[in-house]
Parts: C-alpha cells; sequence; structure tokens
C-alpha cells in the first residue's frame, strides 16, 4: 500500500463519527440479576430494546462493508 492509500484510509476513518449504541446504555441501566440481564426490566421498554437492536445491527452490517472495503486493499511492493 502506497502512503498516499494509507493517507486516503485514513482521512476516510477519521470521517467516521463515534458510535455510542444504544445497546450499550440500555445494558448498564437495566442491570444484571444473577449473571443475567434483567429480562422483566427489559420487558417493560420493549419498544426501546427493539430499536436499539436494529441499531446495533445497522451498525455491524457497515462496520462489515467497511471491513470487506479495507480487505480488499492489496499491499504493494
Amino acid at each position: 500500500m502506497e502512503s498516499e492509500d494509507i493517507d486516503m484510509v485514513v482521512a476516510a476513518l477519521r470521517k467516521v463519527p463515534e458510535q455510542k449504541l444504544l445497546l450499550i446504555e440500555i445494558a448498564n441501566r437495566v442491570g444484571v440479576k444473577r449473571g443475567e440481564l434483567d429480562y422483566f426490566e427489559l420487558a417493560k421498554i420493549q419498544p426501546e430494546v427493539n430499536l436499539a437492536l436494529s441499531q446495533a445491527k445497522a451498525y455491524s452490517a457497515q462496520t462489515a462493508a467497511a471491513t470487506m472495503a479495507l480487505t480488499g486493499l492489496r499491499a504493494r511492493e
């Protein structure tokens, strides 16, 4: 990979906004009982949990796409 390719990748990565996943926030807020998330508390906020799952799945798909794009770059000799 040439220096300008590296610079281009670094510049692209700097533009990626920080992502704070709602799923993590919910897990921290709900807490753990007997080593598992409190499912009764999660059931009370099911619409928010559904939104958090959708957000996490979208983030995962975007991360996979970026990984595939970067994997396609080959080092040049």
